[in-house]
């Protein structure tokens, strides 16, 4: 379809919500509409379900209650757009521009598409989409993907947002009071000034997530894996693992990566914190609470962690080498190799294992922990709880060093 027949449509339309006699609705179902123009176009109640509008502007259009069931506007501009009341079941917003659109009470679910005989289910993708001061009050985003998308100052209060994706997108400034965030994904999520009032992030993961810069009172958090201790950290500590959280979520591009060899961290609340590659060298950790928490590759070679709680923890690939662990708990802990790309430029997967060579686990508590491929030289666990323990004879692969490894994660 051109820009003038288009228009021509969108004249008829207008003229069929008016009730002008010989209009018609526009029927623009499953239409090619790549690239057009059409600027304030008056779409109210239009039928666009299948329709393609990838490039096209159509910015300040009115799609109120439109049925765009299954529509792609991939890297369409569409800033201030009215999508209130509209079903975008399944729609596709990859890359578009979406600024100050409404979205008010939107059907945004995941849609059944029909292709070749064939029946899936597609959810909305809004992956990168830019929709700063966009206002989605009790939309319905179930399962949406927004990951990367930008939402600084919008309005999405009341939202369905169950199991949607928001991995690294920036909530700076925006509203998400009574929001219902049950098993949603923010990995590396910006909440800065946002107001997460009286939401609910049952089951939610936040990881990389600052949750100390924004406001979460009377949100229901039931196992919400999120890291509240940040709050009570001091200063200095804070600031480093706030650049650590930001050097993980940028894959190193901003911040730096956590550097702790010799402090003393004893006592500190570290549950639910992603502290992945982070160094603990000779560090004091008695009695520190690290349960959940994601300790990918960290290295805790010669530390102190008599006391501390390492239950349910992602240790894999963990690097505890003459460290003490003492009465440590690491119960349900997976202590296995992660697998990493390696740095000899052949882009080979190695398989980096877990380090526990020299530790003392007088004591500990390994109920259930997963060992598989873990180095043990000179490792006793004669006084240790090892019933449900894994253990399997690692690999005969040889890993990266601990340092080229490190770039890698």
């Amino acid at each position: 379809m051109d820009e003038a027949t288009l228009k021509e449509v969108i004249v008829l339309h207008r003229g069929f919500l008016d009730g002008v006699p010989g209009c018609k609705r526009a029927d623009l179902r499953n239409a090619s509409l790549k690239g057009l123009q059409a600027p304030n176009a008056k779409l109210h109640n239009a039928l666009l379900s299948g329709a393609d509008l990838t490039g096209a502007a159509f910015v300040r259009g009115d799609f109120s209650g439109s049925d765009m069931f299954g529509a792609v506007m991939r890297r369409a501009n569409l800033a201030g757009c009215n999508f209130f009341r509209a079903d975008l079941r399944g729609t596709k917003f990859t890359g578009a521009r979406l600024g100050g659109a409404d979205f008010r009470e939107a059907d945004m679910r995941p849609g059944e598409i029909r292709n070749a005989g064939m029946q899936r289910t597609q959810s909305v993708d809004m992956s990168d989409a830019v929709l700063d001061k966009s206002n989605f009050s009790r939309a319905n985003m179930t399962e949406s993907n927004l990951e990367g998308a930008s939402l600084r100052n919008s309005n999405l209060s009341e939202a369905e947002l169950v199991a949607v994706n928001l991995s690294g997108a920036d909530l700076e400034g925006a509203n998400l009071e009574l929001a219902r965030l049950k098993n949603a994904v923010m990995a590396g999520t910006n909440l800065k000034g946002a107001s997460l009032r009286g939401a609910d992030l049952e089951g939610a993961v936040l990881r990389n997530v600052d949750v100390s810069v924004c406001d979460m009172k009377g949100a229901r958090l039931d196992n919400c894996r999120v890291f509240l201790g940040i709050r009570d950290l001091k200063e200095d500590l804070k600031v480093k693992v706030q650049r650590h959280m930001k050097w993980l979520a940028t894959d190193g591009k901003e911040g730096e990566q956590a550097d702790f060899s010799g402090a003393d961290l004893s006592g500190i609340d570290f549950q639910y914190a992603d502290l992945s590659v982070a160094k603990f060298t000779g560090a004091n950790l008695e009695k520190c609470n690290l349960g959940k928490s994601f300790l990918t590759m960290a290295d805790f070679t010669g530390a102190n962690l008599t006391g501390a709680s390492f239950w349910g923890a992602d240790m894999r690939g963990v690097i505890l080498m003459n460290a003490d662990l003492a009465s440590v708990n690491m119960a349900d802990a997976d202590l296995s190799f992660v697998n990493i790309l390696s740095t000899r430029g052949d882009r080979r997967v190695v398989r980096f294992p877990s380090t526990l060579t020299g530790a003392n686990l007088d004591k500990a508590i390994c109920t259930n922990a997963n060992f598989s491929g873990a180095r043990l030289d000179g490792v006793s666990f004669e006084t240790a709880a090892t019933d449900g323990a894994i253990f399997v004879t690692p690999e005969a692969d040889e890993p990266e060093s601990p340092e080229e490894a490190s770039s890698d994660a």
